[in-house]
């Protein structure tokens, strides 16, 4: 599927299936099943560079793989850098991040992430010991994505899963359904960037 029909079933995902799931990775926690534990209660955007130190240990690839622009720019560190929260002193004479998120953050965190969990996905396929898309890759069923869905939620998010997060997740490959060619693919890579690029991964 071509990444722009893969991120508009996305955004449909989210708008229709995913209140919950909108609700559930932004706050972090699934109604009072975890308290507040930050006094101010506030969050901070982390870095491109640790955001995507982040997501290549999550899903086991290099930083340099995630993600290239025209197959010779690095995304986070080249192509997205000021974009992403860095700065380009040596170049461009910036030496100090935006004082706000640029309108285009979003694209490039959605750009970076598609790329990296398609990447996953395809070496999972390719044999060998799968990282995280192997039970979708054995047997496509809901309890194969519930799993696959919850190795995501451990492995980006770097804690347990809770119920509500896993069933919003398999809900996506509903919403996909009626415009992928390859459900399988789709509905993996689609869970891998919601997670990927839920705040709860974005910020600190």
């Amino acid at each position: 599927m071509r990444p722009d029909l893969l991120l508009r079933g996305l955004t449909r995902a989210l708008l229709t299936v995913a209140p919950l799931a909108a609700l559930v990775f932004s706050s972090g926690c699934g109604g009072d099943e975890y308290a507040t534990v930050s006094a101010k209660a506030r969050v901070n955007a982390k870095s491109g560079s640790v955001w995507g130190r982040d997501l290549a240990n999550g899903l086991g690839l290099q930083e340099w793989e995630l993600c290239s622009e025209l197959g010779a720019y690095d995304c986070i560190s080249e192509a997205h850098r000021i974009t992403l929260g860095g700065v380009e002193p040596t170049v461009l004479g910036i030496d100090e991040p935006l004082p706000n998120a640029s309108v285009s953050a979003p694209i490039a965190v959605d750009r970076v992430a598609t790329s990296a969990c398609g990447l996953r996905f395809d070496r999972d396929k390719a044999g060998g010991a799968a990282v995280i898309f192997g039970p979708v890759l054995k047997k496509d069923n809901d309890r194969a994505r519930e799993d696959v869905a919850d190795t995501l939620v451990r492995r980006l998010l770097a804690r347990e899963s809770t119920k509500a997060e896993l069933e919003s997740l398999v809900a996506l490959y509903d919403t996909l359904a009626p415009i992928s060619t390859d459900l399988t693919r789709d509905g993996a890579v689609g869970m891998c960037v919601i997670v990927a690029t839920s705040t709860e991964a974005l910020f600190y």
